[in-house]
């Protein structure tokens, strides 16, 4: 039975933390991202020219980054190509030896949120014992193990539909609101930028799956 996990790893434990420069620049890697060095992921990441300008220079300097390009460039964000170079404490890279396959990551210079799916609890386990030896400070916000026989057709990942239903019961969607994105993180143990990203998401799942 394979597992999701939903974890964070501070962001000087990783490539895109790391290059991230003060300022409140935050990025988040595509949907579904591919991990193996062959082909490289995309990543937007939205800022000022400026920051945007001096995160490209330090990522590309990195020692987990072969290569990083920016493909689109808009004044308030833009698109870029990261090649990953073959790292042993990079946790993508111990994602691709467990097998794993991530649906989204999102993180600011402080914090990257990961979600993926592991082929079986041995792989989850593995991959954490992995993590663990690499020093990678590794913090689990959400385990969820799917059972085959039951069918889902909402295209929402676990931890979406239940950040759905947890905004839906605490009256998020009231008018007036009886509750706030502050409070509702804090409720789910995740930041505030997160969660209206994590609502995002949910919101366009639902709208493609549903309206188009």
């Amino acid at each position: 039975m394979s597992v999701v996990l939903t974890f964070t790893v501070p962001g000087g434990q990783f490539a895109l933390g790391r290059a991230m420069p003060e300022g409140g620049i935050r990025a988040e890697l595509d949907r579904v991202v591919p991990l193996g060095v062959d082909t490289p992921p995309f990543l937007w990441a939205y800022a000022d020219a400026d920051a945007l300008d001096d995160f490209q220079t330090r990522l590309a300097g990195d020692a987990d980054v072969a290569d990083v390009e920016a493909v689109d460039v808009f004044d308030d964000r833009r698109l870029y190509r990261v090649d990953w170079a073959s790292s042993e404490t990079c946790v993508l890279s111990h994602l691709r030896r467990a097998s794993a396959s991530l649906s989204g990551a999102t993180g600011t210079r402080d914090a990257w949120e990961f979600t993926a799916r592991f082929p079986s609890q041995d792989a989850l386990s593995g991959f954490h014992d992995a993590c663990r030896e690499a020093d990678i400070d590794l913090t689990v916000t959400g385990v969820n193990r799917l059972d085959p026989t039951e069918e889902r057709d909402d295209g929402l990942t676990a931890n979406q539909r239940e950040t759905l239903r947890r905004a839906y019961e605490a009256g998020f969607y009231d008018i007036p609101r009886g509750t706030t994105t502050v409070e509702l993180a804090e409720e789910l143990g995740i930041s505030d930028q997160s969660l209206s990203e994590r609502l995002r998401r949910a919101h366009a799942a639902l709208v493609e799956r549903t309206l188009l």
